[in-house]
């Protein structure tokens, strides 16, 4: 079996090394033979290319795609598929970094012949933790996620996957469309038609969170069209909280309860991160009727390393 690892990057000269060699020393299970790196630099304007060429002498093979402009992460992926040869096609952006055994874990469940895709687990690096209100809202609708996923996962409901870190078959590799703004849920509804999506909550990544509260609404209002996106272009919903409340609003309340039980101290960051995503939801949806364009998105500062 060969893997295949697509890197998507815009100016992370700070991350790409570190991520690299990451990803050259993770152990992978028995049955992959050999694996390869594939970094797509889009209209980077600092040095990811050089720091991407610092490193091609390692134990995977890295190709690298230049794009001279931005074209969105549609566009980029597009490319990064038509050249990818592996069994299995693991999605990362730059400026994550996979905890110890993150990729064994995340490609273990591919042994079920059944498994179409796997998503991992993002949370908050430790070593960059944020103390503001945003981050905290944040981390509260990441612990709602992981929740949901974990009650969806194996029964055949899982219709979602991480960006920051997930994996899919050859097999479930499609073109997204133009201007898509949520590649990752576009591509587990087409891998979900192909088989079962599992949940590998032991495959963490880390990743920084929003630090103020524009960056937190910017982050989730893209998201919340790409989400309004994906039912549009394939006529179901991502199974995630913010469209789940429409589809199955039962189990969206058992995961608010739990979230109750478990978290009663953090309880006002639930309330504004409800109250949050209201309006949201309401700049999402005139986003959409209007047409707004989100596939190419304004980097999200405080989500950058520095």
């Amino acid at each position: 079996m060969r893997l295949s690892i697509v890197v998507c990057a815009y100016n992370e000269e700070k991350s790409i090394g570190l991520l690299l060699k990451n990803l050259q020393s993770q152990k992978v299970p028995s049955e992959i033979a050999d694996r390869e790196i594939i970094v797509v630099a889009s209209g980077c304007t600092d040095k990811t290319v050089n720091k991407v060429k610092e490193n091609l002498n390692g134990k995977a093979k890295i190709k690298i795609i230049e794009e001279e402009t931005r074209q969105g992460k549609a566009s980029a992926l597009n490319k990064a598929f038509q050249v990818s040869t592996g069994d299995y096609v693991v999605l990362i952006p730059a400026d994550v970094e996979p905890a110890e055994d993150a990729l064994f874990n995340l490609l273990a469940p591919f042994r079920d012949g059944d498994v179409s895709a796997v998503s991992g687990r993002p949370i908050q690096n430790p070593k960059r933790e944020s103390k503001s209100f945003a981050t905290h809202m944040a981390q509260t609708t990441y612990r709602l996620w992981e929740k949901l996923m974990k009650k969806l996962d194996g029964n055949g409901q899982m219709a979602h996957c991480s960006g920051e870190f997930m994996a899919i078959r050859s097999s479930a590799k499609t073109t997204i469309p133009d201007g898509c703004a949520a590649d990752d849920s576009y591509i587990a509804i087409i891998a979900k038609k192909k088989g079962t999506i599992r949940f590998a909550a032991d495959a963490v990544c880390y990743n920084l969170l929003p630090s103020n509260i524009v960056d937190y609404i910017n982050q989730r209002r893209r998201w919340l069209y790409g989400h309004l996106q994906t039912k549009e272009a394939t006529g179901e919903y991502p199974t995630v909280m913010d469209t789940i409340v429409l589809s199955k609003p039962n189990i969206a309340l058992q995961v608010l309860t739990e979230e109750i039980r478990e978290q009663p101290k953090r309880l006002h960051y639930l309330i504004s991160a409800t109250a949050v995503e209201a309006a949201i939801y309401l700049l999402s949806i005139t986003d959409h009727v209007f047409r707004r364009q989100h596939g190419v998105w304004p980097i999200i500062r405080s989500t950058k390393y520095t």
